[in-house]
């Protein structure tokens, strides 16, 4: 008997994922003041990362947080605030608030930094009988 790797579409846990670019029309300036300086950001909340489908025999796989870690692959900008994993259609949508680093000035006015980030999600699941692990890397862009 052989082990194969079968596609995101064809594999005991499906995976639907695009590349994440973020404009700052879709977001919202938030501005934080520390001490002398203000720190400001454009904010995007329920962002779609990426779905997650039990193509198992028994279709009782179930994601819950203690099974999905999501990271950031470096300090800074974007930055992942944090995360939730809702379920629609027989399908676990994993949502993110994600942040860009925001800056003004006097020819552009308010404008979003340009920077870019993987973000790597980590998945442990089972149904009781299949047990799946995976990771996955998910571009994320600030234009």
């Amino acid at each position: 008997m052989g082990v194969e790797t079968a596609s995101d579409e064809d594999a005991l846990v499906g995976i639907e994922k695009e590349p994440i670019s973020l404009v700052k029309e879709d977001g919202s300036r938030k501005c934080i003041w520390n001490d002398w300086s203000v720190e400001c950001v454009y904010e995007y909340t329920d962002v779609e990362l990426i779905r997650i489908i039990d193509n198992t025999p028994s279709s009782k796989l179930e994601v819950t947080d203690t099974g999905l870690d999501i990271s950031a692959e470096a300090a800074g900008y974007p930055s992942l605030e944090e995360y939730d994993i809702q379920m629609n259609n027989g399908k676990y949508i994993v949502k993110v608030t994600l942040r860009c680093d925001a800056g003004f000035n006097l020819w552009d006015g308010r404008y979003q930094e340009s920077s870019s980030t993987d973000l790597t999600m980590d998945l442990e699941t089972s149904d009781g009988t299949i047990t799946v692990e995976l990771e996955r890397e998910i571009p994320v862009q600030c234009e």
